[in-house]
């Protein structure tokens, strides 16, 4: 997101999507995930981002309506990214499930997708 924001201060061109609230969100980010590799300058990091693109562009931001978050609203989260998407780029970390739900949910759509790395942390 920040790379976007770089190019696209207005975040016009840029469509984030989280599985909940963002307090929702950013409060499961904080208790469930600020563990190595993340940092909670990471988690922080995140939160002013997602902030800045809520405040300048609020359409950029799509918060869905959940309040607890579980891997079903994750998967319906991927289902609303391949929506979206007119093509899908994937960064896979981990060999994260999530990602490749996405990938797999925009094959299926017959969306271009390029799995541009595959790596760990």
């Amino acid at each position: 997101m920040d790379e976007v924001l770089k190019h696209n201060p207005t975040a016009s061109h840029l469509r984030v999507i989280i599985p909940a609230r963002l307090e929702n969100y950013l409060e499961d980010y904080f208790t469930n995930w600020c563990h190595e590799p993340i940092t909670q300058k990471d988690i922080d990091n995140l939160a002013n981002i997602l902030k800045h693109i809520k405040k300048v562009s609020p359409a950029s931001l799509l918060e869905m309506p959940y309040k607890i978050i579980t891997q079903e609203h994750y998967n319906l989260r991927h289902d609303q990214e391949v929506m979206y998407s007119d093509e899908v780029h994937a960064f896979q970390v981990n060999e994260s499930m999530g990602t490749q739900d996405t990938i797999d949910k925009s094959s299926i759509a017959g969306l271009p997708t390029t799995h541009h790395k595959k790596y760990r942390i």
